[in-house]
């Protein structure tokens, strides 16, 4: 497992304190007034003015000259002389913009306002003469004004999204020339601005929102500038601080551009002096503090020294402290301090830091109202820190909540505002976040498709452009981990490749992507086999630890990688210094990240898998011991994604085996343990499948340890745990609570009710039909009532007389499923096969070794009957064109003979069986991997000579996904009167099937004047049928079935304009049902990835409720149906009492054996489908 440290770069635009918060600066200009002594302030802006020769545009320049020339032109209570200067400011420089750029400057908003409206406002004043212009108004006109132009100007980083750990923008004040607004430097802020137009491009500025210098020639300019200026400012001068910030600001800025540790140093330094020289109680120094937090963050970021962390979030807190409740700022320095608190909880671990950081990013949003256009930053900074903890602790609440505030970051933010790309990406961040925990891939596609937008919006040469592409690579490389397509990792190395070339030499985000193209590099290695890729990994790992410092947060997962990617050549071309290089980067890794980290078990699990590597070649016993050692602290962990846990499972497992350690036992335990967090009942059945087959055989590999060590009993309920898992899982969500409404009735009830909505929505249909709720919401939901149902389970497991409520039953509560019968478990693993069955009134597991029976021998036994199958023409319930070929038979024989003598007839010896057709006693097989596909119900020895014996001789079989689900069945009486629903679709045109009419025919006859219900031709829809199955506890279809390998829960009987899909009879819950005779095609085929889950149709039907099932393994022939079902029901009515789907099993027994009888020349493969399934 690697870890991909740059994709959780979070873009954290924090409230931007350049003046590009244009709100906040209109009310602190509503708030203040000129003072007298800003006089002359406003005469040298006018001249300003004449000098661009601006006024040629709007008013006549005599005129205005004629007001310098006059007394008292600039006395204080002129009110007309600043309003027709930002008049001319406003209309020209609007005028000096490009067409492009002044339809954007004109489509932004300020509370609901076209820009180009208030621009017009200045000059409206001009025109219509108002001489009594309140101040306090034409403050806000000031504000409005040169905020709009320093954004066109590109004078500040306007919109400057940063990496995760976050350096905010700057907030309110704190790269603006102009300070607050109030009194001469808001004048003198509006000069500046004015002389820089006359200095930058010729009067023409750039684009709104760049988020740049424009190139850096300019930039360096600009700098110089400003150094000039607080050069020749003395320190006694009241405009030094803000001057200082500016510079400081500045030099910020171009460090995060090319990563020249001189600008940081130079940054903070100025910062630090205009906090010094303002003293306490002014206005601006929250401002200067909050910047000089900003600066000593971007350097932690850098170089990873704690004590710049420390003074981040001390002047973080500090500026917060500073800020009344109800002041305009307030928001914005709680954001800034909640990043900076994220930030040091990703470098030290500690839990306080999250939550204050997550209690600050709640109070910031809180306090800013909808509409604000800060709101948008404040929920995405919010999001990323939910997301950092929901990687620590795991609870799906804050990943959630950080995928729906990421969400309404971006739906408050319309399309073209700058900030659009950076919410994007966090949305993105989090749905891989979650990806990577739950598996769901509608989140990994949601991830490309945001990151995607994020890069396409993010222009070239934008500083965020090589974050939005290294983002796009990590999820395209993910997705390929998981889907395998090649394109992904095609485009994943791309994307990674722009990243790295897009980043100059000495940035500090540079590690990061060359960590992150080394991370595809390599997984393309492993896929093709090219050693460029590997080598390019190895170089690319080794340079992005060689550029991060020692104390950095990243160097851990750096150093990981690197290992990683040394084992990976190693076990290729075997050079020891690759795998001693790799164990040691590994030992580096971890020794450096703290217990409770959640890429701990990750990074454990790598240096457990190094060592291993390096004791099969070499044999040091030291490796395999200290190997085990890391498997089983990262398999025992309580904090990391659950697959990465088992994964370390798996790995303590095959390293004990190897040496025989004394842990074998308690790895395999871990390994049961952790699957059901796998398979999480949270996830729609379609992702716990998904989880399921990629687990692959581990319980039946633990299975076999159990039974080589002599414990059987445990090997039978690791079995019964590990198997089955959906269907157990449902099964428990109509677990009766009498007992425990008896004690706890409250408790009992909303067990009941939050169970009966997940067993509404369990699979991928909606918990409720309101459309007006997304996919994700729903998911959500989901989510939530599975937690809150695991969260009333460990209630009531905490009362003493449930402590074992849901857990999985032992072995004396397995015992009785099989009263009626002998139950016997078949575990197929690599190393062995083995029996093992119980025995009503035994205490202990029988265990039956099968040595003629291997793992790969079965695999090629089903290679063959499946062969046969499709050579046969078996495939959809039809008439047959051709008879079923005579070679079929011979076929079918020596498959069941193998069957009968290696695996059947051993286990009913030593059960005792007899050969006695006449009195023939029940037995249930549970099956795992490919024996499920088998016929093993038929096994036995067909000769035309003397000698012919069968299973049918010595029993009646029926089969069971788990036991658990024939103690479930047994459980429940049959309590309604006998109504039986029979469903005929004879279809039409090439999959005509007029033989199910002759059935529908026969079952009429034989149940004389039983509650019958029909539904046949167009009455047979998907609703009618459904509505039907409600109402009456036994059913008959005969139709078309369908089985989907690559989507089983797909599976679906075909009814009249419509499918009964496999989920949607899961879905249904059905307490009084009792048998289902489904006289179809492929209703129990099951999925060969999943064959140890019943993922079939019959499967749906017994989770629905019905208890006993007759179904076929493959299609039946159409003129055999209506004869099965004629001789089954005759068997069943035969004494004339209330049918009992108990006795099922026998009649299916016996119908199929008269068949036979009475049809001398009939084909094995015609009779062999026939199956039953439970009581």
């Amino acid at each position: 497992m690697r870890n991909t440290t740059g994709y959780e770069r979070e873009i954290s635009v924090g409230k931007r304190d350049e003046a590009g918060c244009m709100n906040s600066l209109i009310f602190h200009g509503i708030t203040t007034k000129l003072s007298a002594e800003d006089d002359h302030f406003l005469k040298d802006v006018f001249h300003l003015v004449l000098e661009l020769k601006l006024n040629e545009r709007s008013v006549d320049k005599t005129d205005l000259l004629s007001r310098e020339s006059s007394p008292g032109v600039w006395d204080a209570n002129e009110p007309l002389i600043l309003p027709e200067i930002i008049a001319h400011f406003t209309l020209s420089v609007f005028a000096e913009l490009g067409g492009e750029e002044r339809q954007l400057l004109a489509s932004q908003k300020l509370y609901g306002t076209d820009l180009c409206d208030r621009l017009g406002e200045p000059v409206a004043i001009l025109l219509d003469g108002h001489e009594n212009y309140p101040n306090m108004v034409l403050k806000a006109k000031v504000g409005t004004t040169v905020d709009i132009f320093r954004r066109a100007l590109g004078a500040e980083e306007s919109n400057n999204p940063t990496e995760g750990s976050g350096v905010p923008n700057m907030t309110p004040n704190s790269s603006d020339q102009i300070g607050r607004f109030e009194g001469r430097r808001n004048l003198e802020g509006l000069l500046q601005l004015l002389s820089q137009i006359s200095q930058n491009n010729g009067g023409r500025s750039p684009s709104y929102g760049s988020n740049s210098f424009g190139n850096c020639e300019d930039m360096n300019k600009r700098i110089s500038q400003e150094e000039e200026a607080v050069r020749w400012t003395p320190d006694s001068h009241p405009d030094k601080p803000s001057r200082l910030n500016t510079l400081g600001n500045s030099l910020l800025v171009r460090f995060k551009r090319l990563g020249n540790l001189d600008d940081i140093e130079g940054a903070i330094s100025r910062h630090q002096e205009a906090a010094n020289l303002t003293p306490d109680g002014h206005p601006n120094k929250p401002s200067w503090l909050n910047n000089l937090g900003n600066s000593l963050l971007t350097r932690f970021e850098r170089l990873g020294n704690l004590d710049d962390i420390e003074g981040a979030i001390a002047r973080h807190q500090e500026v917060a402290n500073l800020t009344p409740d109800g002041h305009p700022n307030k928001p914005s320095w709680l954001n800034n301090l909640g990043i900076s608190l994220h930030t040091r909880f990703k470098c030290l671990g500690n839990l306080d830091d999250i939550d204050s950081a997550i209690a600050r990013h709640q109070e910031a949003v809180n306090l800013t109202p909808d509409g604000h256009p800060d709101k948008p930053s404040m929920l995405s900074n919010l999001g990323n820190s939910l997301r950092i903890r929901f990687e620590r602790l795991g609870n799906l609440d804050d990943i959630d909540s950080a995928v729906a505030r990421h969400q309404e970051a971006a739906n408050f933010t319309p399309d073209g505002h700058p900030d659009k790309p950076s919410w994007l990406n966090n949305l993105g961040n989090s749905l891989l976040t979650r990806f990577e925990h739950l598996g769901n891939l509608d989140d990994i596609d949601g991830a490309i498709v945001q990151h995607q937008a994020a890069v396409n919006l993010t222009p070239e040469g934008h500083l965020d452009k090589p974050s939005m592409l290294n983002n796009l690579g990590n999820s395209h490389r993910i997705r390929f981990e998981r889907l395998g397509n090649l394109d992904d990792i095609d485009g994943a190395i791309a994307r990674h490749q722009e990243a790295v070339k897009f980043t100059p030499d000495g940035h500090p985000d540079k590690p990061n992507w060359l960590n992150n193209l080394g991370n595809s590099l390599q997984t393309r290695f492993q896929r093709l086999g090219n050693l460029d890729d590997i080598d390019g990994a190895i170089t690319r790992h080794q340079a992005a630890v060689n550029l991060t410092p020692d104390g950095h947060p990243d160097k851990p997962s750096r150093l990981n990688n690197l290992g990683t990617s040394l084992h990976t050549r190693f076990k290729c071309l075997g050079n020891l210094d690759d795998i001693d290089s790799g164990v040691a980067r590994h030992q580096e890794a971890v020794n450096l990240i703290p217990d409770g980290h959640p890429g701990k078990p990750s990074w454990l699990n790598n240096l457990g898998t190094s060592l291993l590597t390096r004791f099969q070649r070499f044999s040091h016993p030291y490796d395999a011991e200290a190997s085990i050692v890391q498997f089983s602290v990262a398999s025992l962990s309580s904090v990391g994604p659950p697959s990465v846990r088992l994964i370390a499972a798996r790995n303590w497992i095959y390293a004990a085996s190897l040496i025989n350690h004394a842990s074998l036992l308690a790895a395999c335990e871990s390994a049961i343990s952790i699957i059901p967090l796998v398979v999480w009942l949270g996830l729609s059945i379609t992702d716990r499948h998904q989880h399921l087959a990629q687990i692959g055989d581990i319980v039946r590999k633990v299975a076999a340890i159990a039974i080589s060590l002599d414990q059987c009993n445990k090997a039978l309920e690791w079995l019964e745990q590990g198997r089955s898992i959906v269907w157990t899982q449902i099964l428990q969500l109509r677990t009766p609570v009498d007992e425990l409404r008896a004690v706890q009735p409250d408790l009992a009830d909303r067990l009941l009710h939050v169970s009966s909505l997940l067993y509404q929505g369990n699979q991928d249909i909606n918990l409720q039909k309101d459309h007006r709720r997304s996919p994700e919401e729903e998911a959500r939901q989901y989510r939530a009532l599975a937690r809150e149902r695991d969260e009333i389970v460990e209630k009531i497991r905490s009362l003493h007389r449930f402590r074992d409520f849901l857990m999985p039953p032992k072995l004396h509560r397995l015992i009785e499923g099989a009263k009626e019968g002998p139950v016997v478990v078949i575990n197929v693993s690599e190393k062995r096969c083995d029996a093992l069955a119980l025995v009503y009134g035994v205490d202990e597991v029988i265990h039956i070794p099968l040595p003629d029976l291997t793992s790969e021998r079965i695999t090629q036994l089903q290679v063959e009957f499946n062969a046969l199958l499709k050579s046969s023409g078996v495939r959809l319930r039809a008439v047959r064109d051709e008879e079923v070929e005579a070679g079929g038979d011979e076929g079918c024989k020596r498959i069941l003979a193998e069957l009968w003598d290696h695996f059947v007839k051993p286990v009913l010896d030593s059960l005792a069986f007899t050969h006695d057709p006449d009195t023939l006693p029940r037995i249930w097989w549970c099956v795992t991997g490919q024996l499920a596909f088998l016929p093993i119900h038929a096994a036995g020895v067909y000769n035309t000579g003397d000698f012919s014996e069968q299973i049918q001789d010595y029993a009646i079989s029926s089969y069971a996904p788990t036991i658990s689900a024939l103690l479930e069945q047994a459980d429940v009486p049959a309590q309604k009167p006998f109504r039986l629903l029979s469903a005929v679709e004879p279809s039409s045109g090439p999959s005509y099937i007029p033989n199910t009419e002759k059935e529908l025919e026969y079952i009429r006859r034989r149940l004389q004047n039983r509650d019958h219900v029909v539904l046949h031709k167009a009455d047979a829809t998907r609703e009618r049928v459904m509505n039907a199955m409600r109402d009456c506890n036994w059913l008959h279809l005969a139709c078309h079935g369908t089985q989907i390998p690559k989507n089983p829960t797909k599976s679906a009987l075909l009814l009249h304009g419509g499918k009964l899909t496999l989920e949607e009879i899961i879905r249904l819950n059905l307490p009084h049902a009792e048998f289902a005779f489904l006289s179809a095609c492929q209703t129990m085929t099951g999925d060969a990835e999943l064959s140890d889950e019943a993922v079939h149709i019959a499967g749906g039907m017994s989770l629905a409720g019905y208890r006993s099932v007759v179904a076929t393994m493959w299609s039946i022939e159409d003129a055999l149906a209506p004869k099965v079902a004629d001789e089954f029901y005759a068997h069943l009515l035969k004494d004339g009492e209330r049918p009992d789907c108990r006795k099922a099993a026998e009649a299916l027994h016996f119908s199929v054996k008269k068949l036979r009888e009475e049809e001398k020349d009939l084909k094995m493969l015609s009779w062999l489908p026939f199956v039953h399934l439970g009581i």
